[in-house]
Order: structure tokens, then C-alpha cells, then sequence
């Protein structure tokens, strides 16, 4: 790998201009696997000296597993992603780790910089966004339904299947519109409430990430969320009013149509009578 060859010279040769921009044109060129906890929040680590927490950003899958081992698993970001988790969490530095376990810090100040130099101004559409009909994303959308009024910081959850045009990865996301200052405490319990106390996941389910959006920072982009027909819960705390909209409600043959066309994208079959996500209440 061109980003791990990169970072073995840094180490190896100690760090010069030119040894950090060729970090910098691997990191843009090749993205990087990010970890994530359990609830799909975005696991910070803060490296030595230093009190603000860093992103950490590993080679591979493989690298996190083996190095990072408390994460609960990683999200693929380009270099277009990771701008977009910079301004949306607050976080100033990602904290490169290689295969052999050695990292490197780049302040996003710098990466951005150099983005810019080759052009790339963030706006370009890596990941799509759509309606999802997966088993576990209904569940998902229904305990969200049963339990967004414990949580009052939270005024309304999107939740869509995410495909990473780059790679093909694909995952589901579920977003929150928050009041609080990001990282959003809030948005995490939500999660934890949502994946340890109502919904059983399968081997064979695809991850959950999470994202939250500060309604008044983030207007532009949860006004966004909004024109993608996803499945959405919204509340207004002062009167206790929770809505679910969601376009299996407006055209029942909505979903099974979504469903046929999922599978067809994939060659497979899709079930007769596809199976509901159980969920478990404490």
C-alpha cells in the first residue's frame, strides 16, 4: 500500500517536506479506515502531549484490528469524508497509524491544504445516500420511533443505506439532528439505547454508523437529508408530537419495489416475503 510504503519512510527516514507530501498525496489518493465504538461514534484518541483528541486513521482494516483492537470496527473515508468529519466534530488533527503500529499526526489545516492544491474543494458526491428497506434499518427506524422522547436534545433521526462511490462499501447511517455542541453526548446514548436495548443484529447485518448534525451549524445539510425521501422521526419536545415518515407508509408497494431493486443491483433473489429485524426491549 503506496500510504503504508509512505509512513514506513517517515519512520524510517525521519520527516522531511517531501516525506510529508508524499504522506499527504497517498492520504488523499488512497483514504483511510477510521474507527468507530459499538454505537457507530467516532473513537478519539489523544496523543502523546497533546489534550486535544485526534481522529486516528489506519492503513487497513487488518492495521486497526490489530492495533486499535478496542474499536468495534471501521468506516472507509476518502479525503473528501474526513474533511466533512473534521468540520462536523471539531477534531484539528488525524492521527495516521501504519501496519506496523507507528503513526504519524496530520493536522487537518494541512490536509486540507493540500487538497486544495490538487483541486479538490470537498463538495464532490463520494457517498450516496438512499431509502433503505434492509430488515435492520427498519428496526432501526422503529426504535428510534419508540424512544426519541428520552432524549430531548435530539429533534430528529434520518436513517438511510450509505454507499461509498470509491469503494463500494456500503453500510447503514443513521443521522441526528442535535442541539448540543458536537461531539454530541446525546447522539451516543441514543445509539447505545438503540443497539443494546432494542435491536438484535445478525452476523450477517450490515454496520451501523452515526452521525450527528447540529441543527443550526448543519441546517444545510440536514435541510439536504431532508429532500433525500429518507426514513426520518422527527419530535417536538414542547408538545411530546413524534411523526414517522417513511415511504412504506405513503406507497405500500414502495418497499417491496426498493427491495427487488436492491437485490437486482446485487443478482440476487429477492425474498418472497422479506423478514423484519426482531428487537429487544429491557
Amino acid at each position: 500500500m503506496i500510504l503504508d510504503a509512505a509512513l514506513a519512510d517517515i519512520q524510517g527516514q525521519g520527516i522531511s517536506e517531501s516525506g510529508t507530501e508524499r504522506v499527504l498525496a497517498a492520504l488523499i489518493d488512497q483514504g483511510v479506515f477510521v474507527p468507530v465504538h459499538d454505537d457507530g461514534s467516532l473513537y478519539l484518541l489523544r496523543n502523546a502531549g497533546d489534550s486535544a483528541p485526534a481522529l486516528p486513521g489506519c492503513v487497513s482494516e487488518a492495521c486497526c484490528a490489530e492495533h486499535l483492537p478496542d474499536a468495534a470496527g471501521t468506516v472507509y473515508c476518502d479525503a473528501v469524508r474526513l474533511m466533512g468529519i473534521a468540520r462536523e466534530s471539531g477534531v484539528e488533527q488525524l492521527l495516521l497509524f501504519a501496519s506496523d503500529g507507528s503513526s504519524f499526526t496530520v493536522p487537518f489545516s494541512v490536509l486540507f491544504k493540500a487538497m486544495a492544491q490538487r483541486g479538490m474543494r470537498g463538495d464532490g458526491q463520494r457517498l450516496r445516500l438512499t431509502w433503505s428497506t434492509h430488515p435492520l434499518a427498519v428496526a432501526l427506524r422503529d426504535a428510534a420511533f419508540r424512544r426519541l422522547q428520552e432524549f430531548p436534545d435530539i429533534h430528529c433521526v434520518w436513517v438511510a443505506h450509505a454507499r461509498w462511490l470509491d469503494t463500494g462499501s456500503e453500510n447503514l447511517m443513521v443521522y441526528t439532528a442535535v442541539d448540543e455542541e458536537l461531539p454530541s453526548p446525546a447522539s451516543q446514548r441514543f445509539m447505545q439505547t438503540l443497539l443494546n436495548e432494542e435491536v438484535t443484529m445478525g452476523e450477517d447485518d450490515p454496520m451501523v454508523s452515526a452521525l450527528a448534525l447540529h441543527r443550526v451549524t448543519h441546517a444545510a445539510e440536514t435541510a439536504n437529508l431532508d429532500r433525500m425521501g429518507l426514513d426520518t422521526i422527527r419530535i417536538d419536545h414542547s408538545t411530546g408530537r413524534i411523526e414517522l415518515i417513511s415511504r412504506e407508509y405513503e406507497d405500500p408497494e414502495a418497499a417491496e419495489a426498493a427491495r427487488r431493486a436492491h437485490a437486482g443491483q446485487r443478482d440476487e433473489q429477492p425474498d418472497e416475503q422479506p423478514q423484519r429485524r426482531w428487537w429487544r426491549r429491557s
